[in-house]
């Protein structure tokens, strides 16, 4: 009986050996680690819950936990919108970058293996960003730039790669910025696209990633690609994953029906990271799935790398954690609804207003709600919260517009939603009023602007008005872009800055300290839906 047993179990381990071998192994993996819009947020810091989140010693803890062989992308800003980064010119934005994913299953091998440029890594302008990326050990990977000098290296619209032995393809896109002097983007219609694909596919890449600064995903930001790939005929099916940014938003979906990219974003200030997933068959090599998944950058949870947490120490700004006064309540990013209360906007365009009163006559001023960068919990607030809250040189200007084009701009950046929480892109000085509609089933104007009142009194079409906004929205950059198209605008700038505006209004709050000091917002309504 025994020896019958011992030649049963024999048996049966040699058919279930061969069985195994005439099955496929498990299908081989590729990881992405993606990041977006870091923009110089190198450490962890409070988040909304209080609680300590992100920064480059967390994200190496968990860079150092992963089993499957990793790529690191970055969509780009990177390099510009905090304190160090901008002290820097972006130079310790790269540093990190290099340094990151110090273990034997980072696939590159220095670091992020590539990264495309967003709108604000340009705020130094060309030269200075030339200068910096010349020391990113990865790729510099952009389609639509053109005259970007590097010294040492090339911008090149895509780079085939070997990881893991699997021929990986890495597009780059850029959004344009108001520092691109130097530098041109070029538009690229559905052929173009079409064209470049089929250059890519002739190289038989087992996947194509497009890593861009673009988003897909915030109404406030539409994107500038979606429409474009949805043209080109061959994008749904050669692109496989699109790595996104811009709009500071998490986001994973399908946005061009089934088979099409995944379309991934990773949020904002490196507060958590995109795991991606690329799952290959064993026996094909052909890519089978994508799957994607957010990391939250959780101290608690991942801890934070000693080495990288000693550097940032070297780096970080001691002085920017002085206490300037007191937060009683939230003043969020994006308040809620077209003219929700308190907005932080309203009271920046509101001291725009009067601030350029000495200098010169101005009928009234405008501050764009993206402008401000972050939520402002309630607390205590620091050197670096009004640091990182208005984040960028941007230098406030005064300029003409007649008031018909102010109503057409004005209504443009209203926006109807079916949710009913309906935004404006821009918060307007105490003395303007402005009341509309929502038309959701007009094609051409979903929203009509039916009043609008200047110190009381109806904006006349024909009369020219001086306002006040920072300089790029005259120029239409962005969310600016409504009050672009007319002449002589005569535009004049003052070195004056956002993040100035700011620290003023601070300084002058009532108060004997920072704890009896107390910043609010104003809760007027100043934009008004009717039925």
């Amino acid at each position: 009986m025994f020896v019958s047993v011992r030649k049963f179990v024999s048996v049966t381990f040699f058919l279930t050996a061969a069985l195994t071998l005439c099955q496929p192994l498990y299908a081989e993996k590729l990881v992405l680690y993606h990041t977006s819009d870091i923009h110089g947020y190198y450490f962890s810091r409070p988040g909304a819950s209080g609680a300590p989140t992100g920064g480059f010693a967390v994200l190496e803890n968990v860079l150092r936990q992963e089993s499957e062989p990793f790529a690191l992308l970055d969509s780009g800003d990177f390099s510009s919108g905090n304190k160090e980064a901008n002290a820097s010119d972006g130079r310790y934005s790269i540093e990190l970058m290099n340094a990151a994913g110090q273990t034997p299953k980072n696939v590159s091998g220095k670091g992020y293996a590539a990264l495309t440029i967003g709108n604000h890594d340009s705020d130094f302008g060309a030269d200075t960003l030339g200068k910096m990326l010349g020391g990113f050990n990865g790729e510099i990977l952009s389609v639509n730039i053109e005259g970007l000098q590097v010294p040492g290296k090339r911008t090149a619209p895509y780079k085939i790669f070997d990881w893991n032995g699997k021929k990986v393809a890495v597009i780059g896109f850029s959004m344009d910025g108001p520092g691109m002097s130097g530098m041109e983007l070029k538009k690229l219609d559905a052929a173009a696209w079409e064209k470049l694909l089929k250059e890519i596919r002739a190289q038989k890449p087992q996947a194509v990633i497009l890593l861009a600064h673009d988003s897909i995903a915030d109404a406030r930001k539409p994107s500038q690609l979606l429409d474009v790939l949805a043209e080109a005929p061959s994008a749904k099916e050669t692109i496989n994953v699109f790595l996104g940014g811009h709009a500071h938003l998490r986001h994973a979906e399908r946005k061009m029906g089934a088979g099409g990219p995944l379309f991934v974003e990773s949020g904002s200030m490196l507060e958590g990271t995109s795991r991606v997933v690329l799952d290959f068959d064993d026996e094909t090599g052909e890519l089978r799935a994508v799957s994607s998944e957010y990391i939250t950058l959780d101290p608690a949870k991942w801890g934070e790398n000693k080495a990288v947490r000693a550097r940032l120490d070297q780096i970080e700004d001691q002085s920017l954690k002085r206490a300037f006064a007191a937060v009683p309540a939230l003043l969020p990013k994006y308040p809620q609804g077209a003219d929700a209360a308190p907005d932080l906007a309203k009271r920046l365009a509101d001291y725009m207003k009067k601030w350029l009163e000495p200098q010169e006559k101005v009928d009234f001023a405008m501050f764009q709600l993206p402008g401000v960068r972050r939520d402002l919990n309630a607390g205590t607030l620091t050197g670096r919260d009004l640091a990182e809250l208005l984040p960028y040189t941007e230098y406030v200007s005064t300029f003409n517009i007649p008031g018909k084009k102010f109503k057409q701009a004005a209504e443009a950046s209203l926006k109807c939603n079916a949710d009913g929480k309906n935004f404006s892109l821009f918060a307007y000085s105490d003395n303007v009023y402005i009341e509309y509609k929502c038309r959701p089933n007009h094609k051409k104007r979903p929203v009509k602007i039916t009043k609008i009142l200047l110190n009381g009194k109806k904006m006349s079409g024909r009369k020219i008005y001086r306002a006040a906004a920072i300089a790029h929205i005259p120029d239409g950059y962005f969310e600016g872009a409504p009050f672009k198209g007319y002449k002589y605008p005569q535009k004049k700038i003052y070195k004056k800055t956002s993040g100035e505006l700011l620290f003023d209004i601070v300084e002058q709050l009532p108060g004997r300290d920072a704890a009896s000091k107390q910043l609010t917002a104003p809760n007027d309504l100043r934009i008004v839906q009717r039925p």
